[in-house]
């Protein structure tokens, strides 16, 4: 073989071993070419404010539930090609429940009462399911969907997230919103939100002055019958502790003025990613107002024991 052929052939071996580079190449950047798809906003806000908005289509967001916290969310493309979101996923912390105040009940214990005692353990945060399949407990859990946005484009869609078991008024929790996707079934990318805290389900409660005022009365009232010479075997009971008598109006006013300062802090903790401050800082007008009071009870029980109607 002749010099010439030889280096014909070579020449056309290195063309095809070019052209074959530079396919591959050229497929590895249109698979690279993926959308780039990340948060642009994300609010916790009304249902039905939501489908209240002009040109809303309603059958487009027949998954949202009253009462319970909605993400209103917002994705943008900054890709060349569609982006695609495979899989919602939400991260639950600080999970809160904010217990009611429960009825006080007075009684004759077995034995003297000198400092305050556990009756029995009380529960916490009550687990629950969601629309997304979670508890209300601490983990990451997620929903399989099927997303598409455009290049280049912005995309918005609403997240419910409902507790079946979740007190109402008195739950909170904070969540982290995160979504994944990429080409095929395959998860490459992965974009978050800052944590938001939420209120688990409907406005928060609490109970007003004038209620705990008429309770402290009752305590005051049943000692009063109990014990008129002042028996130390007399205790007052509410949420799952008891007290002696002889404190156990201070420790009510106490304990309701804790969980209105629990409550206010996480009002506070909402008001960040809201997308309805004035209704949340209304809440926290009240509950601070409510605070205010809290002396105006003490010196109420302070009078009781004064006119001789407490031990």
């Amino acid at each position: 073989m002749s010099d010439g052929i030889i280096v014909a052939i070579g020449g056309w071996g290195t063309t095809v071993v070019a052209a074959a580079v530079a396919a591959w190449a050229a497929l590895r950047a249109r698979r690279n070419l993926d959308g780039d798809v990340s948060i642009f906003d994300v609010w916790v806000c009304e249902g039905a404010d939501l489908l209240a908005e002009p040109e809303t289509d309603v059958q487009l967001l027949n998954a949202i539930v009253p009462d319970r916290p909605l993400l209103d969310i917002a994705v943008r493309n900054d890709g060349d090609r569609k982006g695609f979101v495979r899989r919602l996923k939400v991260e639950l912390k600080g999970a809160l429940y904010v217990p009611p105040i429960d009825s006080p009940s007075v009684v004759r214990m077995p034995v003297p009462v000198s400092e305050p005692g556990v009756m029995s353990e009380r529960r916490i945060g009550p687990s629950g399911s969601y629309a997304i399949n979670f508890p209300l407990l601490e983990g990451s859990y997620g929903k399989t969907v099927n997303l598409e946005i455009d290049p280049g484009d912005v995309d918005r869609f609403a997240l419910s997230l409902v507790a079946k078991d979740a007190a109402r008024g008195r739950e909170f929790y904070q969540v982290c919103l995160f979504l994944e996707g990429g080409k095929g079934r395959k998860v490459r990318r992965q974009t978050m939100s800052e944590p938001m805290m939420v209120p688990a389900y409907g406005p928060p409660s609490w109970e007003s002055p004038v209620e705990i005022k008429e309770y402290i009365s009752q305590i005051a009232n049943r000692v009063r019958e109990l014990a008129p010479q002042g028996l130390a075997e007399v205790a007052v009971i509410f949420n799952g502790s008891f007290y002696p008598h002889a404190i156990g109006m201070e420790e009510y006013v106490s304990f309701y003025e804790n969980k209105l300062k629990v409550l206010a802090t996480a009002l506070r903790a909402c008001l960040k990613h809201s997308a309805h401050e004035d209704r949340i800082r209304g809440w926290i007008d009240e509950v601070e107002r409510d605070l205010t009071e809290t002396e105006q009870l003490r010196r109420h029980a302070a009078d009781l024991r004064a006119t001789g109607r407490h031990p």
